[in-house]
């Protein structure tokens, strides 16, 4: 894995989370939570041979590379990308502002450089987990494939400005500020407005794993969150509030996959909301919210914000209690965590850091 190579990494990365842990032990918590660097890789090392369906791989994507990697530190596939791209847990692909036929590739595929089947449709994919999206020119339609089979596809007068993806449905907002939401199969469920400010426009909708909720951020003067729940098979507002501030770009929204929590970003930092008593816990943070991460094994969330080209991420448990936060410079960064591991890549790096509470 190139130990010499990057033992000045190594090195670094573990001295600041030793500086890290020094912090993060003096906060006064319900339990200890200890940060155990455990290896740092390029994503340019020479890639694993074989495709092992066995492990698990994480996508990346960092700058104008992506690829996947295992949770041991190895860099399975690894490919740049002149223009765009988009990548999930099951496909990937790369595409030009002018491409007419998209091609998809599996991550499991042995067909190497060969994509394993096109998408016949102008327009920018979207890709989340196995389901693929696109968006079409001039971004007023949507359509749903599997592989190369379109599912669904909708047409409306507004440019799409968010949208929304789990297993049991999708939702879909624009700049008018209107939400649709669809099935599994594209049948249109619900159309919601929020409503409520003087430019109504979505800036960022969740629909819940089960589709039961519907979150939004939405409008600019007096912008606000939304939360909705399934009341006799219709969605209607259980929670709202103004947010300080207005934001004019998308902005994340995201429920936990218990679907107990929803997060949203606004102006000052996230908001956490409680989706059975409706208390709302607001978390100031700096620059924008780019994800958030959760970990099931010791009921915390991860942020990363990016503040001009400063990255921070944060820790914090579920409920909202700040437990702390480290930034370093880079161009291009993600997070992720898997099995209560957390993953941070950094323009050509990727590091893995053991999050544990005793």
């Amino acid at each position: 894995m190139q130990i010499k190579k990057n033992l000045h990494i190594i090195i670094t990365v573990s001295v600041a989370f030793l500086v890290l842990y020094a912090f993060f032990a003096a906060r006064s918590l319900s339990h200890e939570l200890q940060l155990t660097p455990q290896w740092t890789t390029s994503i340019f090392q020479t890639p694993q041979e074989k495709n092992d369906p066995s492990q698990i791989q994480l996508p990346f994507r960092l700058g104008q590379n992506m690829g996947y990697f295992t949770t041991d530190g190895q860099i399975t596939l690894m490919e740049s990308f002149p223009f765009q791209a988009a990548i999930s847990t099951t496909y990937r692909t790369t595409y030009a502002p002018d491409s007419t036929r998209i091609p998809v590739y599996q991550l499991y595929s042995d067909r190497q450089g060969i994509s394993d089947f096109h998408i016949e449709e102008a327009g920018f994919p979207y890709i989340c987990d196995d389901r693929i999206y696109i968006l079409t020119p001039g971004g007023y339609g949507l359509s749903q494939y599997t592989k190369a089979r379109r599912l669904w596809q909708f047409e409306h007068s507004a440019p799409i400005t968010t949208i929304s993806s789990t297993p049991s449905g999708t939702a879909v907002g624009y700049a008018d500020g209107m939400i649709f939401i669809f099935s599994a199969t594209g049948e249109l469920l619900q159309t919601f407005e929020p409503g409520g400010s003087t430019y109504p426009i979505i800036l960022g909708t969740a629909l819940s794993p089960s589709a039961s909720q519907l979150a939004c951020v939405s409008g600019i003067d007096q912008q606000r969150f939304v939360l909705t729940q399934q009341r006799n098979g219709v969605n209607k507002v259980v929670f709202h509030t103004y947010l300080e501030g207005n934001l004019r770009e998308p902005v994340l929204v995201q429920f936990s996959q218990d679907e107990s929590k929803v997060f949203y970003s606004s102006a000052i930092g996230i908001g956490i909301v409680d989706c059975t008593t409706f208390a709302n816990t607001t978390i100031p943070l700096k620059g924008k919210v780019l994800s958030i991460q959760e970990s099931h094994h010791n009921n915390l969330i991860a942020v990363l914000t990016k503040d001009k080209n400063r990255y921070n991420i944060y820790l914090m448990e579920m409920s909202g209690t700040f437990i702390g936060s480290f930034g370093f410079q880079a161009d291009s960064a993600f997070i992720t965590i898997e099995d209560g591991d957390l993953f941070v890549g950094r323009d050509t790096f990727i590091s893995k850091i053991n999050l544990d509470i005793k």
